[in-house]
């Protein structure tokens, strides 16, 4: 999968390309291209889906909760997308967390993945597409390996020199 990254508008670029990298990386995918856009986002998204398997694009997410990324609406509309009474898209899977959602549009042989540029909700969110992109790309996805047992003693040991007596 060869997968490409569009801020339109966003502020944590940092932390949201960061996030997005740790999850392709569990896909054994990369991220082979970001930039930002400003204003009109809709042409350079075009552009990047020519050379792009996966396009994730973040940008603020505004509205009554559910809050969702600001991207959507005008893609929704380009792609003549029905929005139901309850503002939601027809036939696009949600990714909801919490009061704030993203979305994971898919053609026959691409996907793009609209995301607030929220970092603390995108490792969830990317979870729930996760699946999806997987059985699309014929991905295998890495089990997120745990932490190692934290061994108090000799943490004690190593930061004082010994374990106290009790």
């Amino acid at each position: 999968m060869r997968a490409a990254l569009l801020f339109v508008n966003a502020h944590q670029t940092f932390f949201t390309q960061d996030a997005i990298r740790v999850f392709l990386d569990r896909l054994d995918c990369r991220l082979t291209y970001a930039e930002a856009a400003f204003g009109s986002f809709l042409p350079r998204l075009s552009a990047l889906l020519r050379e792009h398997d996966t396009v994730f694009a973040i940008s603020p997410a505004e509205g009554f909760p559910p809050a969702r990324p600001v991207c959507a609406a005008p893609l929704f509309e380009r792609l003549h997308i029905p929005i139901g009474p309850d503002g939601e898209p027809r036939g696009i899977r949600r990714l909801p967390v919490g009061d704030v959602e993203g979305y994971l549009l898919e053609s026959r042989t691409q996907a793009i993945c609209l995301l607030p540029d929220d970092a603390r909700v995108l490792p969830a969110m990317l979870d729930q597409a996760a699946a999806p992109l997987c059985e699309k790309f014929s991905l295998t996805r890495r089990a997120v390996p745990s932490p190692p047992p934290i061994r108090f003693e000799e943490e004690l040991e190593r930061e004082y020199g010994g374990t106290p007596s009790i």
